[in-house]
């Protein structure tokens, strides 16, 4: 497929699952204070939907956590988009977020 369609698709997947997130998960806040999806990647055969997750408190549940919601976020964003293939989607803990966490409690403690 070509790259600037897939750049294109990962944006508006981006739009929708956040959207998803911020409106529907009640408890979201409570449990994981705030919730940020880093980035979003797309295999280039259409078949995985990998989403970046980050949170500043439980970020090791996180994951688990949306992956019980999965089947509606899939249905949802099943529906939003008008293309053959749809990409399943799956989410990762952005690892990037833990390293930086580290480096600032490092500094604090300076």
């Amino acid at each position: 497929m070509n790259q600037e369609r897939i750049k294109k698709l990962e944006s508006i997947s981006r739009e929708l699952v956040s959207h998803y997130i911020l409106e529907e998960l009640d408890d979201s806040e409570l449990t994981f204070w705030i919730i940020t999806v880093t980035s979003v990647k797309i295999s280039s055969d259409l078949s995985y939907l990998d989403i970046f997750v980050s949170s500043l408190l439980n970020w090791e549940i996180l994951p688990k956590t949306l992956a019980k919601h999965n089947r509606e976020i899939q249905w949802r964003f099943n529906r939003a988009l008008n293309i053959r293939k749809l990409p399943k989607i799956r989410f990762r803990y952005d690892e990037r977020w833990a390293i930086w966490q580290e480096v600032c409690e490092v500094i604090k403690s300076i």
